[in-house]
């Protein structure tokens, strides 16, 4: 077996009890890399077209890559692969902290649950051995809660994941948090969970994986350890927000619902604020220098006291700008809330918002809200129609299946106001003004999506990811496609070996392709070519959209009509989603892809 890897897959099948352990082959390896890698191709092979994602059908694939558990800064992420209860297409989402490499650490690539356990249960893996053990205790627990009385049972060398009332209730964009502040976020992961009667994972591991080349991972180390402390110090100031004075700056930071561009209350809610008044010390995941996790607490007002890691980018994002809240310590609050609850916080605010809006223009009243004023800007309201939600009571309960089912549901006036792709609710980057985040959003293989490619970071510099020669003009379509193929590409090697997205943040340029030939070479001992990752990168991704394709994803043109109108606000007012022009960069990514004119990928490309 290659090193870096452990050459082995775990399966659990909860309707038996029953675990095999089944092996990874050196050629599986090569071809899918890892982490995404690994699980598109056993969800493609081993799920079945048109199965309920709440059945215990659907398969959770949660898998490592090679890096992870290394000495390799930023290597320590842990996908979630599965059919999303939220969309009915690909899920995945990936969490920091240590949950990833203590999964390593057990001597397990891949861990694969299938079925449904007849009582609440949680997954025990202790350095390869698993139990399942009882959760009857802890079941209606909110996740903050399950897991302090797990750690009083099994011990703090555990890492645990565990879901809270959403999961449990089957809310459509409910997640999994880990250690109180990382989640397995998007796409109704801790619903799959839920489903299945899982209510937690408990992880120990003490098998360090094996490197080809110690003397040079040390050197690498040592160089990504330099560059992080010039390159990326305002993640460590900041923490994810840093980007959000930017994004408002640019004009493309969604305000009230997705009508404006540029938030005026912006300083009320800004990084510094945050710095200046909350942080109150910072968090790191294993082995990263960066150490861009940020406790935030609350001193004094109606929410002193609480206590919660963040209030990250997307949480400021779809909390504040979007429902306009300008308050700090409730952007906080919200935040401690969605966590124990396990709601996803970008679909959980833009949700909000879109009720939001559909109250202020009468297409809801107090009598339909059961008497919830939902109005932008009212925490105590938004904060009661959560555990609404987490609970599936009242409004709440439609609003549990997120905005796309939501809006179907009242009608054609609230669907012009429901933004969302194939269903999945969109982070915080307007398109409108970021043209290469228009593809992005239409193409992404969960539905509206930042982190498959990170267009937004090239568009909002107008650096090219990947040539200092070239520059990228944000208001434009023209070269966009080439771009974001690349960048998907990219990304999807990366997530399958799995590395840290702000280690290979494109323009900033610690890890781009180079560099990642060059550390999977030293960690596995397989000579690596830039060229044959960017093969495995664009076989990933094809094989993914295969599986789309088979689960009858909508079209990459059914687009949120807010976007095909003027954006107002800031400076990037006036700017608009052609649709002309949208069909016409698809139709230039599917060239470069190789695919036919409706986007599907042949075969030979994936498998």
């Amino acid at each position: 077996m290659l090193k870096g890897y452990t050459g082995k897959r775990l399966h659990v099948d909860l309707s038996k009890g029953k675990v095999s352990a089944l092996k990874l082959e050196e050629g599986f390896c090569r071809t899918y890399l890892g982490g995404k890698g690994f699980a598109a191709k056993i969800l493609y092979e081993e799920t079945r077209q048109g199965i309920n994602p709440l059945s215990p059908e659907n398969l959770l694939v949660l898998a490592v890559g090679p890096l992870v558990g290394t000495a390799v800064p930023g290597a320590n992420r842990l996908v979630a692969c599965f059919k999303s209860p939220l969309t009915g297409i690909w899920g995945e989402s990936y969490c920091g902290g240590e949950l990833g490499t203590q999964l390593k650490w057990a001597g397990i690539d891949v861990l694969t649950i299938a079925g449904r356990s007849p009582k609440p249960v949680y997954l025990m893996v202790d350095d390869g051995a698993v139990e399942l053990k009882d959760a009857s205790h802890i079941w209606g627990k909110d996740s903050y809660e399950a897991e302090r009385i797990l750690i009083e049972e099994a011990g703090r060398e555990f890492q645990f994941a565990t879901i809270g009332p959403a999961g449990e209730n089957l809310v459509k964009f409910a997640c999994v948090t880990h250690a109180r502040g990382r989640q397995l976020g998007r796409c109704g992961v801790g619903a799959v969970f839920g489903s299945k009667n899982l209510k937690a994972l408990a992880v120990r591991g003490s098998r360090l994986p094996e490197v080809a080349d110690v003397e040079a991972l040390a050197g690498f180390r040592w160089r990504m350890f330099e560059a992080a402390r010039e390159k990326l110090q305002s993640l460590s100031t900041y923490g994810t927000p840093a980007i959000a004075v930017l994004i408002n700056k640019a004009g493309v930071l969604p305000t009230r619902n997705w009508d404006e561009g540029f938030y005026e209350k912006f300083e009320e809610i800004s990084p510094e604020v945050f710095k200046g008044r909350f942080y109150a010390r910072r968090r790191a995941c294993y082995g990263c220098p960066v150490a861009c996790r940020h406790i935030s607490e609350v001193a004094e007002g109606v929410y002193a006291g609480v206590r919660v890691e963040g209030p990250e980018y997307e949480t400021l994002f779809a909390w504040g700008p979007l429902c306009d809240i300008e308050s700090p310590s409730a952007l906080v609050k919200i935040n401690e809330v969605c966590d124990r609850l396990g709601l996803d916080t970008i679909t959980a605010g833009n949700v909000l918002a879109f009720a939001m809006e559909c109250y202020e223009r009468k297409i809801v009243d107090s009598k339909k809200t059961g008497g919830v004023k939902l109005r932008f800007g009212d925490v105590e309201e938004a904060l009661r129609m959560l555990h609404e939600i987490a609970y599936r009571k009242g409004f709440g309960r439609l609003l549990a299946e997120g905005v796309r089912k939501a809006s179907k549901k009242l009608g054609k006036a609230a669907e012009k106001l429901a933004v969302h792709v194939k269903g999945l609710e969109p982070p915080g980057y307007e398109p409108r003004g970021l043209k290469g985040m228009a593809l992005a959003y239409a193409v992404s293989c969960r539905g509206a999506c930042h982190m498959r490619s990170l267009a937004y970071r090239p568009n909002l510099t107008g650096k090219h990811p990947f040539n200092p020669e070239k520059t990228v003009d944000r208001f434009s379509y023209e070269g966009q496609p080439a771009m974001v193929v690349e960048l998907e590409d990219f990304y999807a090697a990366v997530d399958s070996m799995i590395y840290c997205h702000f280690f290979c943040f494109p323009v900033i340029g610690l890890v781009l392709w180079r560099e990642l030939a060059e550390i999977y070479s030293i960690v596995t001992g397989v000579k690596a070519e830039v060229s044959a990752l960017r093969k495995a990168g664009a076989r990933i991704n094809s094989l993914v959209r295969l599986y789309n394709v088979r689960e009858k994803a909508p079209s990459d043109l059914a687009y949120p009509e807010k976007w095909l109108k003027k954006l107002r606000g800031g400076v990037s007012a006036g700017q608009v989603v052609s649709e002309r022009k949208l069909k016409r960069m698809l139709a230039e990514y599917y060239r470069l892809r190789g695919w036919t004119g409706t986007g599907r990928p042949k075969k030979k490309q994936a498998l």
